[in-house]
């Protein structure tokens, strides 16, 4: 059935959610199946087949014996007093979902037969058990029967001899996280077939509660499984950092807000790809003229200047923005400027200013849209159930996935493009009398923005009660966007964070510009309280609109309290 609000819509979400995509077959297992593929079985014993078919492709499959993953032999079962022992039972986690016998080749027979298939039914059924998943395997053929869908016929017949071709179709049942889906379609499947019989109201009601009750319950436990689950890609994001190019660097990671040992060296891997030359790189992050950028941009840029100024006094280019107050070309005197402007707002450089600004409006205005437009709710459903059923279950980005952070990949992306095309309607041209040279029109910018700004507090105005839509559709996103550059100073925060590994330009900071810091506090800056010693919860005095709209809204304080109030709920006119 097709998702969201729109009929036409044929992606089917529930069996993306309840279904995983196989991953791609290594060459060494590929070839081990050809081997498997040429044995001549006609001969072989039962015990042949377990040890030289069986075993083989179980290990392929991806389970192992001491792993989460386990194959067990002939571990017994007790029916009635008597131990009975099945060939092999296969556990996830430790709990046993499905098993394979193992029968001696009969070259002649094209399909397993009631005597065959009779044990294996018995072994499945015991309570330890419970597998629906039955296989049978005779070095000839593999046949999976869903016990609880047929017993009369194998949901899936895979020959031997074909198996470099067909072994996907194995594996799609097999693999363990296919059945740990499977264990899950099976859930919903017990669902149907009781509630199709269903005949009281009530009943669904009751029993949703009771399911939610019970889902609710195995919190901790999940909390715990997660705790002792390893990933794979753990680490995966340091690796990439390591080995990036100054492209990957500037035009992915410095727009990104990313764990601290992630920030870090991202921070390092900038000062060591500007060794010997700084030059490719500097020109990237600061060139002459203004390029897209962000709070988060800025600061980490910050930091990185920071680091390169203690490794080496000079470098080859430091651009002229940088160093139009004081004339100080040092790189100690590029970052003195480049610290004051993130503790004021580019007070001094109204270029980036009105970027930055441009950059905070355009997020805030996709989040509106996100959290108020139906259809995007609807996307964010359709690309979570995608991820799920492509990328690997045991990876981060499944244990972090969720709607809410598909809606937020696409407002990232969003903006980014929006930003971009922002910056470069406003970087002039190339005419035949501009010496070839671009130039950031300032004045066409500033009113691109303010006509942003209207349109936002329309947008926001015609949603109604933003501030409760917001509660009621939280996308679970720790970044105070409706805040940023309205009440909130994250260009100004997030720049003293990236200072916790330089204690000089801390202590140059808290030495130079202590009234910064006192105002940052006023803006919001945590950071700025912890350096200046004042209480997390005290209570502080608010800076006059006045001097916010001065930082933010080119002194518009119509636009500072209209949005405020959108927004936060404060009074327009307080």
């Amino acid at each position: 059935m097709a998702s969201g609000d729109d009929p036409n819509r044929m992606i089917d979400v529930d069996q993306l959610l309840l279904s995983k995509k196989l991953e791609p077959l290594s060459e060494q297992h590929r070839a081990e199946l050809v081997a498997i593929a040429k044995l001549d079985v006609s001969a072989y014993s039962e015990m042949e087949v377990r040890t030289y078919v069986i075993d083989r492709i179980v290990r392929i499959l991806g389970y192992d014996k001491g792993t989460v993953f386990s194959a067990d032999l002939e571990h017994p079962v007790t029916f009635l007093g008597k131990n009975i022992f099945p060939d092999y039972k296969f556990t996830l986690w430790n709990e046993n979902f499905w098993l394979i016998e193992a029968k001696k080749p009969r070259m002649n027979k094209v399909a397993f037969e009631y005597a065959d298939f009779s044990q294996a039914i018995e072994y499945s059924v015991h309570p330890s058990i419970n597998a629906s998943l039955v296989v049978l395997c005779d070095g000839v053929k593999f046949e999976i029967f869903d016990r609880e869908a047929s017993v009369d016929a194998p949901m899936l017949r895979v020959m031997i001899t074909e198996l470099p071709r067909d072994f996907d179709k194995l594996r799609a049942v097999l693999e363990p996280m296919q059945v740990w889906f499977f264990q899950k379609r099976r859930v919903v499947r017990m669902i149907d077939k009781v509630f199709n019989k269903e005949f009281n109201m009530n009943r669904i009601g009751e029993f949703s509660d009771l399911v939610d009750r019970r889902l609710r319950s195995k919190h901790q436990i999940v909390i715990q499984n997660y705790r002792n689950t390893p990933r794979p890609d753990e680490n995966a994001d340091l690796d990439f950092v390591r080995t990036a190019t100054p492209e990957d660097i500037i035009e992915l990671l410095l727009f990104e807000e990313r764990r601290i040992p992630v920030t870090n060296a991202v921070n390092l891997r900038l000062v060591e790809l500007s060794t010997p030359s700084s030059f490719p790189v500097m020109l990237r992050i600061f060139p002459e003229e203004p390029r897209d950028a962000t709070d988060v941009y800025m600061a980490q840029a910050l930091a990185y200047l920071m680091r390169l100024a203690e490794s080496q006094p000079s470098v080859q280019l430091i651009p002229t923005w940088l160093t139009k107050d004081s004339g100080d070309r040092t790189l100690d005197g590029a970052t003195k400027y480049l610290l004051r402007q993130c503790l004021t707002y580019f007070s001094d450089y109204e270029p980036y200013r009105i970027i930055l600004l441009a950059a905070n409006a355009i997020r805030r205005i996709a989040k509106v849209v996100a959290i108020s437009n139906n259809a995007v709710q609807s996307i964010g459903k359709e690309l979570h159930a995608f991820a799920r059923h492509e990328l690997p279950e045991m990876s981060w980005a499944q244990i972090l996935g969720s709607p809410e952070h598909q809606i937020i990949g696409l407002m990232d992306g969003q903006v980014r493009g929006a930003l971009y095309g922002f910056v470069k309607r406003h970087s002039g041209d190339d005419r035949p009398f501009s010496g070839g040279r671009r130039s950031f029109q300032v004045e066409s910018a500033k009113a691109t923005l303010k006509s942003i700004w209207q349109l936002e507090a329309q947008l926001v105005a015609s949603v109604g009660n933003y501030p409760k839509l917001m509660q009621e559709r939280s996308l679970g996103d720790l970044r105070s966007i409706e805040w940023c550059s309205i009440t909130y100073d994250y260009l100004g925060h997030f720049a003293l964070c990236m200072m916790h590994l330089f204690p000089r330009w801390q202590q140059y900071a808290l030495e130079t510009h202590r009234d910064r810091l006192e105002d940052l506090i006023k803006l919001g800056s945590s950071k700025a309280r912890e350096m200046l010693g004042v209480a997390p919860l005290s209570k502080v005095e608010a800076l006059p609109d006045e001097v916010i709209a001065t930082r933010f809204f080119f002194g518009d304080v119509h636009m500072l309290r209209t949005l405020r109030a959108s927004y936060i709920g404060t009074s327009t006119t307080s």
